[in-house]
């Protein structure tokens, strides 16, 4: 395991699952498992910090292991760019749908409460119950459903 983070800032929903399915306690970061979409984004996105980079307040963001990769020194390629860490939110959200639908899927042909589930996944990820995490995911697993539904048809 490296000693080196890169920190996101990602919507409040995001980084609460993030820090209940992903979190490391012996390193107090997030780390993802090898294979995952976000590994494979910083396999491809690290990069040697630039000679201005700028000390940033990461007391507010989610820090995230910097893995070693074959070829890569986390000493080394432990930066990424703005860019990169919106990158590397944009797979985190896709994983966390992938996650809502492979686990809700199987409700989407019964008369279930919407509310009730969406309710039930966000406990079981760690995700607060406010209104707007709530409504953030309900909104995504109406998505996904619908989009599930016309593929099917």
């Amino acid at each position: 395991m490296s000693q080196f983070s890169v920190y996101i800032n990602p919507p409040e929903y995001l980084g609460q699952w993030l820090r209940h399915d992903f979190w490391d306690t012996e390193s107090e970061r997030v780390v993802f498992p090898r294979g995952s979409a976000p590994r494979a984004v910083l396999y491809s996105l690290l990069r040697k910090a630039p000679r201005d980079s700028r000390h940033v307040d990461t007391s507010t963001l989610i820090p995230i292991e910097v893995p070693t990769f074959k070829g890569l020194n986390p000493a080394t390629f432990n930066y990424l760019s703005p860019t990169g860490q919106t990158a590397l939110i944009s797979a985190c959200k896709k994983l966390f749908q992938a996650t809502l639908f492979n686990e809700l899927h199987e409700l989407f042909g019964h008369d279930v409460q919407i509310t009730d589930i969406v309710y039930e996944f966000m406990d079981r990820h760690g995700i607060d119950r406010s209104e707007r995490n709530w409504e953030t995911i309900r909104q995504m697993y109406l998505r996904l459903r619908k989009k599930s539904q016309a593929q099917n048809s």
